[in-house]
């Protein structure tokens, strides 16, 4: 009897360990995924007032993350948006390509290819894997509302009272920075963070009061935007508002009516920046310098540029000792540091979570889910035109900020479908 008792027994007990094993990897998975969703909530919290926090809660996500896929590799949040990972594939490909051309900045275009985009690729993936449904893409949301309203109190202060809230900050000349160190860096912000809380105006509910108040937050950080003087901003912010617009009208207006707004796209958007830059003499020769200055380096090296993170480094040599500073545009910087391909590259997988958001917000029925990617194509848009007139992707917390509503934008699309 023993001689049939004991393998019966041994396998149980070896049954039960793994049982047991297996549990317990998902209560660790589990726990990792909501300390990575709660980290995430501190980056979007954070990102308009504490750059080492910052730092800190995106150093754990980011740790966390790393360790939950050792734990288990799942790679299906890469599988379920091939297209956008092979467009940012290649664009880091690209990018990788530049550092042939750094010379003796490789080194430091190690650096920046490895910790400063291939962080925001992360962050990317993190929150593709970990945001796969409305509800945590709406409380998402509620965090960067909540900080964008201290925010907005921030500037009222600074406006009024002659210092900002949150960190401090005088008020020096007649353009507000808030908490943010210029006023370029708060207009940026502010250009994508607008358009996302007048989704959660849009959206009908039975709280009024709740409504009311979301109005006055909206007016309230308009009310900044235009006391930042930031032009490049404004035309951003009209692209987003004005996108909201025909989205949210889309299927209630005629055809005409369509073709009118996405006119203003095309041809207006561009005229009002025009009149904007080169029609307002306020430091704009400066800008044509720097663009002269990065066009310039572009036709020395147009395919693999001269290594990403360097612009910098040469800037002085292809404006005349006029000094150093960024290009003043995204678009031209990238190409001027990583080339024509790795330029591309960005614009497709931009491009696509726009195109997709589009396409699928106008598939969808007026619920909560439209109105919350409509806001985000929206901010993400805005964003976008703004990076034509300042380099917010070379700023640590707007690429923050980029890198969270891109990631948002592409989540909600998928969690929709």
């Amino acid at each position: 009897m023993k001689g049939w008792a004991s393998p019966p027994l041994r396998g149980n007990t070896q049954g039960l360990c793994s049982c047991g094993d297996f549990q317990v990897k998902l209560k660790i998975l589990k726990f990792l995924d909501i300390a990575i969703e709660y980290s995430v909530y501190g980056i979007i919290f954070f990102i308009p007032t504490s750059i080492a926090a910052l730092n800190i809660f995106a150093g754990i996500a980011i740790a966390l993350f790393l360790f939950k896929k050792t734990l288990s590799a799942d790679f299906n949040s890469i599988k379920s948006n091939k297209i956008l990972f092979f467009f940012l594939s290649l664009f880091f490909i690209f990018m990788a390509l530049s550092l042939f051309n750094s010379g003796p900045f490789f080194t430091k275009s190690l650096n920046a290819l490895l910790i400063k985009w291939g962080r925001g690729f992360l962050l990317l993936w993190i929150i593709l894997d970990t945001f796969t449904d409305t509800r945590r893409i709406t409380k998402a949301l509620l965090f960067l509302l909540f900080s964008a309203t201290l925010v907005g109190f921030s500037v009222f202060s600074q406006k009024f009272f002659g210092r900002e809230l949150l960190r401090g900050r005088p008020l020096v000349g007649l353009s507000v920075t808030g908490p943010f160190e210029n006023q370029n860096g708060l207009a940026a912000y502010l250009t994508s963070v607008i358009p996302i809380i007048l989704s959660f105006v849009l959206w009908k509910r039975k709280q009024i009061a709740v409504q009311l108040l979301l109005v006055l937050v909206t007016i309230m950080l308009i009310a900044s935007s235009l006391w930042t003087n930031c032009r490049g901003a404004w035309v951003g912010l009209i692209s987003g508002l004005f996108f909201v617009i025909l989205i949210t009208t889309y299927h209630r207006v005629k055809k005409w009516s369509r073709i009118m707004f996405f006119s203003f796209f095309i041809f207006c958007i561009p005229l009002i920046a025009f009149a904007l830059f080169f029609l307002h003499n306020r430091q704009d020769s400066n800008r044509f310098i720097l663009t002269r200055g990065a066009w310039n380096m572009i036709k020395e090296n147009p395919f693999l540029g001269k290594g990403v993170g360097t612009f910098m480094d040469y800037c002085n040599h292809y404006v005349n000792g006029f000094g150093v500073y960024y290009a003043h545009n995204c678009f031209l910087q990238i190409w001027a540091e990583s080339g024509i391909f790795s330029l591309l590259s960005f614009i497709l997988f931009t491009g696509y979570v726009i195109y997709k958001s589009i396409k699928v917000t106008l598939k969808i029925p007026s619920s909560l889910n439209f109105f919350l990617l409509t806001g985000l194509t929206a901010g993400l848009l805005g964003f976008l035109i703004h990076s034509f007139f300042d380099v917010h992707l070379y700023s640590l917390q707007l690429s923050f900020l980029f890198w969270v509503v891109l990631g948002l934008t592409a989540a909600s699309s998928r969690s929709t479908v």
